[in-house]
């Protein structure tokens, strides 16, 4: 599986990026014509978010969707490609997002499944900005090893998901950045929260380091945008928000992220990740 993934990742790096976006479009649409992965639980999940849609809008959404994820995947293949000089035509910080950057010794970074949020890694580390990024372990181990080779970046540190919480605080306390995906269903190790008038469980990992370390929370999301760069924008958590017990403190950091990542969906349906079970699993029986 490496061998053939990394002969993939050969092929896309030798085409301009122009011409794999328009690949990736049309293997996006592709897909959702002839094999639509996951197309019953994105339905549910929009159906749940934007009742007021009909399912025309909704239809159209999970097609633009599919497209967007597979210009994501050209995007992530060619990563290893990327470099100080040329990352800078595919990809910024707003001017606020940098003086935070500039002006705190690392934190914790909470982002979710919106835009592309694997290019926090070449976003951070070709900026000299020195990020760990907590992954998920794959089944495949050829796989592992591929996105564990994509992913390994200058200034960067990959964490598996199993890891112990030690070796995550260690990240902080050396003023580092930890980045997490905080939007995905956590089950009973979360907290309930608002998200689209409804409850959904998320983990409570930014709020736990946050107690342990006194580290700063900020939160942000890469977004694509119509000239097909993307647009990284990241804000620091207001003091007022976490200065409270631990358990209204992770409750109110982790209200504060999904309500900012409800109205960046608002703004963007297409470019978040529907097609996995966010709410509970029983409204999807």
């Amino acid at each position: 599986m490496y061998c053939i993934l990394r002969l993939i990742n050969i092929f896309i790096s030798l085409i301009p990026r122009k011409i794999g976006l328009k690949l990736g479009r049309s293997l996006g649409f592709l897909i959702y014509v002839l094999y639509p992965f996951r197309k019953s639980i994105a339905k549910k999940n929009l159906s749940l978010a934007f009742p007021k849609l009909n399912k025309t809008e909704h239809e159209e959404i999970i097609k633009n969707c599919y497209k967007h994820y597979a210009m994501i995947l050209i995007d992530f293949l060619r990563m290893p490609s990327l470099n100080k000089k040329n990352i800078k035509s595919i990809f910024s910080f707003d001017d606020e997002t940098i003086k935070l950057l500039e002006s705190i010794n690392g934190g914790i970074v909470m982002t979710g499944h919106l835009g592309n949020w694997e290019m926090f890694i070449p976003g951070f580390g070709l900026n000299d900005f020195h990020m760990s990024i907590i992954t998920q372990t794959q089944r495949s181990k050829g796989s592992e090893k591929f996105f564990n080779w994509i992913r390994k970046q200058k200034n960067t540190d990959l964490i598996p998901k199993k890891a112990s919480k030690k070796i995550m605080m260690d990240v902080l306390n050396d003023n580092k950045f930890l980045g997490l995906a905080s939007d995905q269903n956590a089950g009973r190790n979360g907290i309930n929260v608002p998200f689209f008038n409804s409850e959904v469980s998320i983990p409570k990992g930014a709020g736990y380091f946050h107690i342990k370390t006194k580290k700063p929370i900020i939160v942000g999301f890469c977004i694509l945008t119509h000239e097909f760069k993307y647009q990284l924008s990241l804000r620091k958590i207001d003091e007022n928000i976490i200065n409270n017990d631990q358990n209204d403190l992770i409750y109110n950091v982790n209200t504060y992220f999904s309500q900012l990542l409800e109205d960046e969906i608002k703004k963007y349906p297409e470019q978040y990740f529907w097609f996995h079970k966010k709410w509970d699993k029983k409204k999807y029986k």
